[in-house]
């Protein structure tokens, strides 16, 4: 029950998030209605409609709970901020709220007394059957509101649902508009191509030292040493903190006892299987089989082969269907069933050969149990250890000392890119979730503390920015031999742009494709029939682009993935896509049906937005999301 409570909350609370994706910032983007307003408690206002701080507050936590819950794992607040969280949540508040304001101009009201009867007749508010309060308050209390405050939501959620559903009725797909996404999907081509070969290509001069000089000059943004950081990491992961439980052998051996049935091994059989239409005809069968007939030949007298009749070596809980699991792992080797009839299909079952299930002896399995307990000890400590440090971090220590105190991996890195190269051209930082520790040292800035770092697999990393090197010009000398060969390969590809100009000019001439293609010191290629998002060996997705503009017999080229040569490519044939089934022609108009009213919804609530007028209040933001201490 309560999980289907989550469901409902994540459902009806965020509807616009869930319904369509209508209020993402990432379709019509806030920038365009901010305004740039002033202070007061007001985050943003609609239309006269306030969004409060403590309202963005309560959602962007209810958001990030989700999330986490998601995830597996605590997300922290500058994780969220990182992936966008508090922009999205606040680009659905602005969204639902001018949807209300709507509602308002068109005096649409619900009255308490309906939303009670709703409430009281929702599914997920019952139990046995019958309203059950206690479901409300545990709602109430998952979401931060007073009952009072939850009629509210729901009262919101009822008027936005009416306007928005009586939107979307009215939207129809056109049987064309299926024809020609069917027929855009389906099409396919056949191509042949060839790349230039770039040693045929005539040899370049040697430059001369004022050519490299101009390169340098007209590219100096290209010739610019890497930002660099000196990083202060302290690594508290599970891994590392599982190496401080001290497990007796005495624990090893009871969590063995209690958990061994964890262990072991299923058993297994190699069993085959007759499905029948309807019981009288798997009855026929049976008999058939009874009589001396091979199992395998009824099976084929029934149009099933062998490979499709052999399901292999399968565990009991393999099966979907738990009537068929169990008659299969009651026959002996060799046996055949009696008819079973399934939830889903009457069969026949035969079982060739069982591989019995296996418990490991203690000793087997002793390390990997002691492994486990280890674990679930660091995962117990875990929060202990994240307050120690954080402890510390509160009294001013440097990261280093923190991590000395309380025995736990720390990591001075010096010189890193935000590649994670060292100055030696080696990793910097050599654990687990080392990019994104990188990562989160270069947003940090000296002397600012970040939030800590999840680990993937358990735990958590604080990083300290010591020293900054910011990108700098690197002289002349130091980087000739690299405008030289930045000078060479803009040579080499000019030469390739003008020998593909004339290969293509002698195919439109009337050339034979394949004694250009030599000319080139290529070799021809030719695809089977692919689809536009095919992208075949030898040619690339800008190639492919291409060729599906192009008509039978005409000639496109593209920059080979080295960007300095170029393929050359005719398509040699057009296929229109097959006629489709029912099935997929339903598939399809589904699929343009949720895109036609995604954009219809999107369009309706930026009108929305242009009417009434969104102005947010960006420093209350900054200092509401913590950007403020982000981004000093």
């Amino acid at each position: 029950m309560l999980e289907s409570l989550k469901k409902w909350a994540s459902g009806w609370v965020a509807f616009f998030m869930i319904a369509l994706l209508i209020l993402s910032f990432a379709i019509w983007g806030i920038a365009d209605y901010i305004t740039g307003g002033g202070g007061g408690n007001a985050l943003a206002t609609v239309g006269g409609k306030e969004i409060t701080t403590q309202e963005f507050q309560r959602e962007f936590g209810n958001e990030l709970n989700q999330l986490s819950r998601q995830a597996g794992q605590r997300i922290t607040y500058e994780q969220a901020r990182a992936v966008g969280l508090d922009a999205r949540v606040l680009s659905q508040m602005i969204g639902s709220t001018a949807v209300e304001a709507h509602a308002d101009d068109l005096n649409l009201a619900l009255s308490d007394a309906t939303i009670a009867a709703g409430l009281a007749s929702d599914p997920n508010f019952q139990s046995g059957g019958r309203f059950d309060r206690n479901l409300v308050a545990r709602l109430q209390q998952e979401l931060g509101l007073s009952e009072r405050g939850l009629v509210e939501l729901r009262r919101k959620d009822e008027l936005r649902n009416q306007i928005t559903t009586a939107l979307l009725r009215s939207t129809v797909v056109p049987d064309s508009m299926v024809e020609a996404l069917a027929e855009w999907r389906g099409e396919t081509r056949i191509i042949s191509h060839f790349t230039i070969n770039t040693d045929k290509l005539a040899a370049l001069p040697e430059p001369t030292d004022e050519e490299l000089r101009k390169t340098y000059e007209d590219n100096k943004n290209r010739f610019m040493t890497e930002p660099r950081r000196d990083l202060a990491v302290l690594h508290l992961s599970i891994t590392d903190l599982k190496k401080k439980a001290s497990i007796t052998d005495e624990e090893v051996r009871k969590a063995y006892e209690q958990t061994k049935a964890s262990y072991e091994t299923p058993e297994k059989r190699a069993i085959e299987q007759i499905p029948f239409k309807d019981k009288a005809a798997a009855e026929k069968a049976l008999e058939s089989i009874k009589g001396g007939e091979d199992f395998m030949a009824v099976a084929n007298a029934n149009g099933v082969q062998e490979s499709d009749a052999r399901l292999g070596h399968m565990q009991k809980s393999d099966f979907i269907d738990k009537k068929i699991a169990d008659a299969a792992f009651e026959l002996g080797k060799d046996e055949v069933s009696g008819v079973v009839e399934g939830a889903f299909t009457t069969v026949l079952l035969r079982v060739t050969s069982i591989e019995p299930g296996k418990v490991p002896a203690f000793e087997e399995v002793k390390e990997k149990v002691r492994d486990q307990l280890e674990i679930e000890w660091a995962n117990s400590q875990l929060q202990e250890f994240y307050g120690k440090v954080e402890d510390g971090r509160a009294e001013g220590k440097p990261l280093k000392d923190i991590a000395g105190d309380i025995d736990i991996p720390f990591y001075e890195v010096e010189g890193v890119t935000r590649g994670n190269v060292d100055p030696n051209e080696k990793p910097g930082l050599s654990v687990p979730n080392a990019s994104e520790i990188i990562a989160q040292g270069f947003r940090g800035q000296i002397g600012l503390e970040g939030e800590p770092i999840t680990l993937t697999a358990g735990g958590y990393a604080w990083v300290d920015v010591r020293n900054i090197t910011e990108s700098a010009q690197q002289p002349f000398d130091e980087v000739k031999d690299d405008v030289k060969r930045f000078w060479t390969n803009e040579k080499k590809r000019n030469q390739v742009i003008d020998e593909t100009n004339k290969f293509i000019a002698s195919l439109k001439s009337g050339a034979d494709f394949s004694k250009v293609a030599e000319e080139a010191g290529g070799t021809v290629q030719t695809t089977a029939a692919v689809g536009r998002t095919t992208i075949p060996d030898g040619l690339s997705q800008n190639a492919m682009t291409q060729a599906f503009t192009l008509k039978t017999g005409e000639y496109g080229s593209a920059e080979t993935a080295d960007g300095i040569s170029r393929t050359i490519f005719r398509v040699d044939e057009i296929k229109k896509a097959p006629e489709l089934s029912v099935e997929m022609k339903q598939q399809l108009h589904d699929e343009l049906l949720q895109q036609l009213r995604t954009d219809s919804i999107s369009a309706y609530v930026a009108a929305l937005q242009k009417r009434f007028g969104v102005d947010i209040n960006q420093a209350l933001l900054r200092r509401v999301t913590g950007a403020d201490q982000a981004n000093p």
